[in-house]
């Protein structure tokens, strides 16, 4: 493979993006994260000249599309070079020059004054200011943006000459020609080609997966240099609850029906490198709003960096997650435990924390240099504070469980002081961000293994009241519930049946009376009709509704795909616990809606497709009832207030902007909206005219609010469009 990749002109990089071939050395269009080890992994020359694609990141998928951190580290740091970066717009360099200076020197205001408990003693706080200058120190001095990058402005329509006979052309109709002595070598367009997915990183399994009560998943224990592994990040389970730490990109994914969506829920970012944020919006984007742990100054920068690169406001962004502040020195509950955090040794603003849970505890240090001796260097030079150095210096090693990196000094902890650690310490610590070949032989060290079945589990005694809180967290994770009233909880703790299935079981039986509401507690169950798989639920759904509420007859058969563990509520306890409530209507709704085969319409459109089945349901339960549409029949005029979405079932419409010579035209499966104007309940730009007879679902523009409200993330993926296929 290598070999035969190596002779090509042009190569299709794994994870996205285009390397070409060039007599001036090897150019590389578009730069996704990691893709430098695509370069490494196939034997390619890694690239000196990157061109910048015009979308910077993919709102759809998370992703940043202009990843330059790991390609300019790696060419100055190891290969003592600059590269060229290629920009179409002085915008672009200035949202590269931000995103740079933010990763490299961190940020320039820090709020750190807030972000210790109030008795916590001065020089034991971080001067993030001395700090970040003292690994500033590049070989050549005082480090700057312009030492590691070149930038090169090329306007569309513009051409810049490499040397060698190579020219790159800024084509005036978008994307870009590599000519090489009058020979067009390649023709890349604007748009960066994305792979559909993870490539199965984490093991699929037929066994369901039983989340530690307390411990950790490794999703990555490697660095950004290494071509074969993944970057470090990993799940900390706090009484079987996730919470992703730097997750890796594409992770979420790769974890999405292997572990329930809601039952991750929250994120700890611990700093702004590129191979610790990578994944951090993906999971923004998946469902629901998700809580991110970490302090002001590191999501200031955060938010900096990510505005930069996205287009999109800082308020903006601020918006579609919960952001919970932590204070260093004070302990912050979550999911029945306690997390205390702690700021690191890095070049930039980082933090480590320790986790205790059922009279265990285990400690992250995330990427920080622990290395005494340069410590007590820092002092001397009036670097650190005495307490800070002690801190410092006081790694908490008496932790049941430690997990500590290993990268390449000066940044992060020597291999050698690790492997000089006493081997009681030894027996409980777990290395991440290096790889097998750099552990010492016989130095008692290991490398955390990677995988949900090798997750790393503390023994740990269960709470009093374990069985209550896991059935009181089952039935709020169902958004159904979510206003439910806390002076009800007795009755669903009174009402609610634990039930298991074990795989393959049928649960509910096609054609049989309907006297049962189920919601999953764990595991997969698939919904069949005819014998044909329709749907799949998971941990926070809920089925059995539409026979219960209509009083008919079940009309699929719902089989268990793996072991299943579900609340059971009969029909007549069910009813009850519901009373005065409108979750009776929105039900009968509901199974109106899915009578008219309106998931089956979402699985047609790839944007809503990839939603969870939760938000399907929900955004089924916000749908008006399907009505035909006719030809000449205008669903918007330009001009007129937005006040509604459409979901087309069949049927034929066009849009016209008065942009486009030809006006696009939809069918069934799309999703057609003004979505700012919807928001904002501001006029129409365009109009949406049927031209084929067929049928569509409603959605009032306050319904679609109000779905955008509970899933934030979704709204990046729909912020500016009109439409969504």
């Amino acid at each position: 493979m290598a070999g035969v990749e190596q002779q090509k002109v042009v190569v299709n990089l794994p994870r996205g993006g285009i390397w070409v071939r060039s007599a001036a050395g090897p150019i590389q269009f578009g730069m996704p994260p990691e893709t430098i080890k695509d370069s490494m992994s196939l034997n390619l020359d890694v690239p000196t000249i990157f061109v910048v694609p015009k979308m910077m990141f993919d709102r759809q998928r998370g992703v940043n599309l202009a990843e330059i951190e790991f390609p300019a580290y790696y060419n100055y740091f190891l290969l003592k070079r600059r590269i060229r970066l290629v920009v179409g717009s002085e915008s672009a360099e200035h949202a590269l020059r931000t995103i740079l200076e933010q990763s490299l020197f961190g940020p320039t205001e820090t709020r750190t004054d807030e972000e210790f408990r109030a008795d916590y003693p001065q020089d034991g706080r971080p001067d993030f200011a001395k700090e970040c200058e003292y690994f500033r120190r590049g070989p050549r001095g005082r480090l700057v943006v312009d030492e590691l990058v070149e930038f090169v402005l090329v306007a569309p329509g513009e051409t810049l000459a490499l040397g060698e006979g190579v020219a790159l052309e800024h084509v005036r109709e978008g994307g870009h020609r590599v000519v090489e002595n009058g020979h067009v070598l390649a023709h890349v367009p604007d748009k960066v080609r994305l792979p559909p997915g993870p490539d199965g990183l984490l093991e699929a399994s037929t066994i369901p997966f039983n989340p530690p009560a307390f411990g950790l998943t490794v999703l990555g224990s490697s660095h950004g240099f290494d071509p074969h592994g993944r970057t470090t990040g990993f799940v900390l389970w706090i009484g079987h609850r996730g919470i992703l730490v730097d997750p890796p990109v594409d992770s979420t994914e790769d974890l999405r029906g292997k572990v329930p969506t809601k039952i991750v829920d929250s994120i700890i970012l611990t700093h702004c490198h590129a191979d610790h944020d990578a994944g951090t919006f993906q999971k923004v984007l998946e469902e629901g709003r998700i809580t991110l742990y970490t302090t002001p100054t590191i999501l200031g920068s955060f938010l900096r960096k990510y505005s930069a690169l996205s287009g999109i406001s800082e308020d903006m962004l601020r918006r579609t997650f919960q952001f919970h502040p932590i204070k260093i020195g004070e302990p912050i509950p979550v999911h029945g435990g306690e997390v205390r955090f702690f700021y690191t040794l890095h070049s930039i603003p980082t933090i480590g924390f320790e986790a205790f849970y059922g009279g265990k505890s285990l400690a992250f240090s995330s990427d920080t240099l622990y290395d005494p001796e340069k410590v007590q260097e820092m002092h001397r030079e009036g670097v650190v504070g005495t307490k800070r150095a002690q801190d410092l210096m006081g790694f908490p090693w008496y932790n049941d469980l430690v997990v500590h990196e290993a990268g390449v000094p000066p940044l992060h902890t020597p291999m050698k002081v690790l492997a000089g650690l006493p081997e009681d310490v030894k027996k409980h610590l777990w290395l991440v961000h290096t790889t097998e070949e750099t552990v010492p032989a016989g130095s008692g060290l290991r490398v955390a293994r990677e995988g949900l079945y090798n997750s790393l589990r503390l023994q740990v005694a269960e709470p009093k009241h374990a069985e209550a809180t896991s059935i009181l967290e089952a039935f709020c994770m169902v958004d159904l519930f979510r206003d439910f009233p806390i002076g009800r909880a007795a009755e669903v703790l009174r009402f609610a049946k634990l039930e298991q299935y074990a795989k393959k079981t049928r649960i509910i039986e096609q054609g049989t009376p309907g006297r049962t509401f189920y919601v999953i507690v764990s595991g997969i169950a698939a919904v069949e009709q005819e014998g044909s798989e329709v749907k799949t639920y998971q941990a926070g759904d809920y089925f059995g509704e539409t026979a219960l509420v209509l009083e008919e007859p079940r009309n699929a058969d719902v089989i268990a795909k793996t072991n299943v563990g579900l609340l059971a509520f009969d029909r007549r306890d069910f009813l009850y616990l519901v009373r005065n409530t409108n979750i009776l209507h929105r039900l009968t709704h509901l199974a109106r809606i899915r009578a008219e085969r309106s998931w089956e319409v979402m699985e047609k459109n790839s944007v809503l497709r990839a939603m969870t089945s939760a938000q399907k349901t929900q955004l089924q339960s916000l749908l008006e009832e399907a009505r035909p549409i006719k030809a000449g029949q205008t669903l918007w005029s330009a001009g007129r207030a937005a006040e509604a979405a459409w979901l087309l079932e069949e049927g034929r419409v066009t849009l016209n902007t008065g942009e486009e010579e030809e006006a696009p035209t939809f069918t069934g499966g799309a999703f057609l909206g003004e979505t700012d104007a919807l928001r904002r309940r501001t006029p129409h730009n365009s109009t949406a005219e049927v031209t084929e007879n067929g049928r569509a679902f409603r959605l009032e523009a306050m319904n679609l609010q109000r779905f955008f409200q509970d899933n934030p993330g979704l709204l990046v993926s729909f912020l500016g469009t009109r439409f969504v296929e």
